[in-house]
């Protein structure tokens, strides 16, 4: 047998120290590998579970938008209640409780009344939202951020041609009578902010009768005589606005037959309504007995809606997910009525207007009301000295309905149209262009195309406030629009609301096609700086069977339209 050397011996004492290393290196091994593993396996699983997550946040998200879209529709008009008696909200409705939720439901405002929630009643019920094969619900808030938009704040001042604010006739005789407007002092009125409508009685001052000791004659005839009555707003909004009239007649003694015509019914300023009380006329009789007499003119004002108002979307997606979500919608005031499919204002010093109706016999002009609501207008409003003018426009007489031609006058009497007040001068035409371009400059809806021009090429649904300040091209759209400069249009174009051309006051409708303009054209011209109204231009060239005809529904949705919506945010 060989026996080992002292050397060999010597290597394998030394070993004896290293016997189970292996083993530890491999278990060492083992657990690092079982520890990367394990971590896998959790980074797997909590990607998964994230994944999940982020798809249930985002479809949150998505219901919470939906149900944004759903307030902003419903406070655009366009959805119809479900439970309530009106068929149109408002800022003003969309705040008081039980017409914004339905009846029966003061609770927190959530238009329930509009939006179809699980249960009308119960303030934590959702409305339904399924999106894909996951079901999920919102609910909305509205807060209105002008409390005190139903306070209104006003008062008057007056002058009577002839005079300042009062008018005295055959002065110093048997025969002398003093005609005075007392103006309305300083009044504030607080409705019930949650009635409807916010309508409180009040006056527009009053008319005063004097007759002096020696003024004894009886029948003394009082001329027709103009008086302007100017209402100055403070609250809610500074504003200002003017209702016109005239009074004639004779005074007696004891006893009188004076009788004060206004041009208007009502008028307003910045939303607020300022309304004659005269049972339904526009007609106030002077009740005189002795000297002095005073009559005062009864009123209702009736509070503007506010501007604006605060909407939240709570959203409610799968494994508890929610998402909240709100803006702030803005709105002013439009308030503009049309007498006619088609209004000229013309020239001060009677230079010939320019209207062309086209010679096409497919074409068709019309102030009968599309929707059937307001009664017959005439088709075209033009200043009395544009009559001839305008009948010579009328190329194919049996395009236009009947009346074809209405005369305006800033004072309405049997037979006339009653002319919007911005156009009794050019000066209030300035004053009123400038407030619809601040308006939309308020609203982020003014544009200025420089030497060029803006092209409008909108939805017909979706009716927006719109200020061009220079020329513009409309292919397609809806609203309130307004342009300074040149208006283009084609025969195809359409259009549902109100078109203003202000300034240069041209509108040139050129080829053809099967376009329809509903609502209502205004044309004037003047100097955005000075001087009077000149001559305006209306003209129709090319075929097809396009149709310009007044719509109040198209008049009212574009009123409705100076609304803009700010501040997305999550919150």
């Amino acid at each position: 047998m060989k026996r080992e050397s002292k050397m060999e011996t010597s290597r394998r004492s030394d070993r004896k120290g290293e016997r189970g290393a292996a083993l530890v290196t491999m278990l060492l091994v083992t657990i690092l590998l079982l520890g990367a593993g394990g971590a896998l396996i959790l980074t797997t699983s909590m990607s998964s579970t994230t994944a999940m997550g982020s798809t249930a946040e985002m479809q949150a998200y998505y219901v919470a938008e939906s149900g944004m879209q759903s307030a902003l529709n419903v406070l655009r008009g366009n959805v119809k209640p479900l439970v309530t008696a009106s068929d149109r909200i408002s800022f003003r409705t969309a705040i008081i409780p039980d017409i914004s939720n339905g009846p029966d439901n003061t609770g927190s405002l959530r238009l329930a009344g509009w939006l179809p929630y699980n249960n009308r009643l119960d303030a934590n019920s959702l409305v339904p939202v399924t999106i894909g094969t996951v079901t999920g619900g919102y609910r909305v808030t509205v807060e209105n951020l002008d409390p005190n938009s139903h306070i209104v704040a006003f008062e008057t001042s007056g002058t009577i041609e002839g005079g300042d604010s009062a008018r005295t006739f055959n002065s110093g005789g048997t025969k002398e009578v003093t005609i005075r407007y007392t103006p309305q002092a300083s009044t504030t009125l607080t409705p019930d902010p949650y009635s409807f409508p916010l309508t409180l009685d009040s006056t527009l001052g009053s008319f005063v009768i004097e007759r002096p000791v020696g003024s004894t004659d009886e029948d003394v005839a009082i001329a027709e005589t103009d008086f302007e009555i100017t209402i100055t707003q403070t609250l809610p909004w500074a504003a200002i606005t003017t209702i016109e009239g005239s009074f004639q007649g004779e005074v007696d003694v004891a006893a009188t037959t004076l009788k004060v015509t206004f041009d208007k019914a009502y008028v307003k300023a910045d939303g607020t309504t300022y309304a004659l009380n005269l049972g339904g006329t526009q007609v106030l009789d002077l009740a005189y007995a002795s000297s002095p007499a005073t009559t005062a003119i009864p009123l209702k004002v009736t509070s503007p809606d506010p501007k604006r108002l605060l909407l939240k979307s709570f959203g409610f997606g799968p494994q508890g997910s929610e998402k909240r979500l709100e803006l702030m919608v803005n709105r002013e005031y439009l308030d503009f009525e049309m007498p006619a499919g088609v209004l000229l204002r013309g020239s001060d010093d009677c230079t010939p207007l320019n209207l062309d109706t086209g010679s096409s016999g497919t074409k068709w002009y019309s102030g009968a009301d599309y929707s059937g609501v307001d009664p017959q207008k005439p088709t075209f409003a033009v200043s009395p000295c544009d009559e001839s003018d305008a009948d010579a426009g009328i190329v194919k007489h049996d395009t236009v309905a009947d009346p074809e031609i209405g005369l305006l006058k800033d004072d309405a009497a049997s037979g006339e149209v009653e002319q919007p007040s911005f156009l009794d001068t050019a000066a209030k035409a300035r004053i009123y262009l400038n407030a619809l371009q601040s308006k939309a400059q308020t609203l982020g809806r003014y544009f200025n195309p420089g030497t060029g021009a803006t092209t409008i090429n909108d939805a017909l649904d979706a009716p927006q406030f719109t200020f061009v300040d220079g020329n513009a091209t409309l292919t397609k759209g809806s609203g309130f629009l307004v342009v300074t400069g040149r208006l283009t249009m084609r025969g195809n174009t359409d259009f549902k609301g109100i078109i203003l051309v202000l300034g240069e006051g041209v509108l040139e409708r050129d080829g053809g096609g099967n376009g329809e303009i509903l609502g209502g054209i205004t044309i004037a011209k003047f100097d955005r700086t000075s001087g009077n109204f000149l001559a305006p231009t209306f003209t129709t060239n090319g075929g097809g069977n396009s149709n310009v005809q007044y719509d109040s529904a198209s008049v009212r949705s574009a009123n409705g339209s100076g609304m803009n919506v700010s501040g997305i945010r999550e919150f």
